[in-house]
């Protein structure tokens, strides 16, 4: 087990990347609160990033600061956009990528999660040749599939490439959240705030029912990777988020 310094270091903040602000200014205010990255949100095959020129790519890497792309992917969407968003990851010159998987074009079945699965293969090789990491994550309660710890199973146990980005504001109680964990341990987390009766929210840290340094000392202990905060508030309440997760984590 890494010891409290070794794993510290194996650690990077992110923050989720505002859509109503200039880039310019999410990339200052990230300086300015020692974040490690940017989250990008890709949705249709484009960058969803406000107020850049296109190409958008072209901009977003000469500014210079690291990024990690956040696909948003309906079932058609793997085959649709995924060599494309395997493109921008390595003109990036990163090695890692999030997908989101949604549902919102067709009905939710029970062959739902089944399909997700043979997508993650196929989009696992192609990910795999190049090199890429991808995370997958965890839905909440309203996205109905990829959410319970049998659906999960079902992904995971069809591909052990694929790793886990776990949403930690998706569950809806700590049970919960040990099931997922039981399947696959996460490599990647999306963190914010919930109220465990309320289905999806993403509050400052400072906000609902979630316990973070409980969260990291007794669930996932040890954790080394991405984390990204997804926080819907004030300047003033992103960095009370960030100070609650850095000591969350520094005596996990």
């Amino acid at each position: 087990m890494l010891h409290r310094k070794e794993s510290w270091k194996m650690i990077r903040i992110g923050r989720g990347g505002l859509w109503n602000n200039s880039y310019k200014d999410e990339i200052v205010f990230c300086k300015q609160n020692h974040f490690d990255f940017i989250q990008i949100w890709f949705k249709d095959g484009e960058l969803l990033v406000n107020d850049l020129p296109s190409p958008k790519e072209e901009y977003i890497k000469k500014a210079g600061f690291p990024v990690i792309l956040h696909a948003l992917f309906e079932p058609d969407d793997f085959e649709r956009y995924g060599n494309r968003l395997l493109d921008l990851v390595s003109f990036f010159g990163d090695k890692e990528v999030i997908v989101h998987p949604v549902c919102k074009k067709k009905a939710v079945d029970q062959r739902t999660e089944y399909e997700l699965a043979e997508n993650v293969l196929d989009f696992s090789q192609k990910a795999k040749a190049r090199g890429i990491i991808w995370y997958l994550e965890n839905n909440s309660v309203l996205d109905i599939f990829h959410y319970k710890k049998d659906e999960l199973e079902i992904v995971y146990k069809a591909d052990p490439y694929v790793e886990q980005l776990l949403d930690i504001a998706h569950i809806d109680n700590y049970q919960h959240l040990e099931d997922i964990i039981s399947v696959k341990f996460p490599r990647c987390l999306h963190a914010a705030g919930k109220h465990f009766a309320v289905p999806h929210e993403h509050l400052p840290l400072t906000c609902g029912d979630i316990d973070y340094k409980l969260v990291f000392q007794k669930y996932l202990h040890g954790y080394s990777g991405r984390i990204i905060l997804e926080v819907d508030g004030s300047g003033e309440e992103m960095e009370a988020s960030k100070r609650i997760l850095d000591e969350a984590v520094l005596y996990a």
